[in-house]
């Protein structure tokens, strides 16, 4: 197989499914570790890809955001870990803020806690919510056509009525030097001040959002927890790094 046909097949596998192995993309062009090894330090050199641990990521521009159905196929057992993980801070009667995004939107199925107030700025977590009879509220302000948030001017205002036990907060990097990151700047004034009113938070990220640096930083000024995955635990190259850095539980699958 030629080199160009190669490089076709590689961009084409990872826009596909976001995240390939080195293995699979092996097996897909029967070619040797060491060609495809250069194959993607080639195309990564040009700007086409992302080399990961063991294997390949797609690259999003900063400012560029999915689109809530694209985010909702991507990491979908990883997200289901994360959201048990993150109910199972949860205390009867407790007031907890939920971010929009999707893998605070899998926490929804399992909640089991009694008593407990929400308050959302994400459209798609209110049905499920009121399905479970929880008592919710929602933020005011413009919506966000890409993941149904709202956002702006009023939407921190009306967050900035209340006052949380818990926060849970979506982000879509983390990196080392940059901290922690959105593409959006009005997405990340209202993180900031949900960060701000909550006694405690926990930032919910799976394996692809570690290394990610997006177009606004999320800043913060008190402690804050990772809730993350074992995948990400097992493959992060530089997990001690973060580790020293953040206060970073993966839990038990």
């Amino acid at each position: 197989m030629l080199t160009t046909e190669r490089h076709q097949l590689i961009l084409e596998e990872i826009n596909l499914r976001e995240t390939v192995s080195l293995q699979e993309l092996i097996n897909l062009t029967n070619s040797s570790t060491s060609t495809i090894r250069r194959d993607l330090s080639q195309l990564e050199e040009r700007g086409m890809l992302k080399r990961v641990h063991g294997g390949a990521t797609q690259i999003t521009k900063r400012h560029e955001e999915r689109n809530m159905t694209d985010k909702e196929s991507r990491h979908q057992d990883e997200k289901r870990e994360i959201a048990r993980l993150a109910v199972s801070q949860i205390s009867d009667g407790d007031t907890i803020y939920l971010d929009a995004g999707t893998t605070t939107l899998e926490m929804i199925p399992f909640i089991t806690q009694q008593d407990i107030i929400v308050v959302t700025n994400g459209l798609t977590h209110v049905r499920p919510l009121l399905e479970k009879g929880i008592s919710v509220y929602m933020t005011g302000g413009e919506v966000k056509a890409t993941t149904f948030a709202n956002i702006g001017v009023n939407a921190v205002k009306s967050l900035e009525r209340y006052r949380f036990d818990k926060a849970f907060i979506g982000m879509n990097g983390i990196d080392l030097n940059y901290g922690l990151t959105t593409p959006d700047p009005y997405e990340s004034e209202m993180k900031e001040t949900a960060i701000h009113l909550a006694s405690q938070v926990y930032v919910l990220l799976d394996h692809s959002k570690f290394n990610e640096v997006s177009f606004a930083e999320v800043t913060y000024d008190k402690s804050i927890e990772i809730l993350t995955s074992q995948k990400a635990i097992q493959t992060l190259n530089n997990l001690n790094q973060f580790k020293e850095k953040y206060n970073i539980n993966g839990g038990q699958k």
